[in-house]
């Protein structure tokens, strides 16, 4: 298969609780459609060795100005 990216040695944490583990991530159409081995071409490549990916982190981080009253 052919993909529009391909981030090729990563150490990836999917959010499952499972350990991290090194493989590649592939993307084609706006959609990650594979994980761990992706076997294939790619349009562009991004070399992540020594990098993470992860899913993103929600910033709960909130001010609440009801405190100062």
């Amino acid at each position: 298969m052919d993909y529009d990216l391909k981030i090729v040695s990563a150490e990836i944490v999917d959010g499952s609780g499972r350990e991290r583990y090194r493989g590649d991530v592939a993307v084609k159409d706006r959609r990650i459609v594979a994980l761990g081995a992706a076997p294939g071409q790619a349009h562009n490549t991004i070399d992540a060795g020594g990098l993470v990916v992860s899913p993103g982190f929600v910033d709960i981080h909130t001010h609440y100005d009801a405190q100062v009253m």
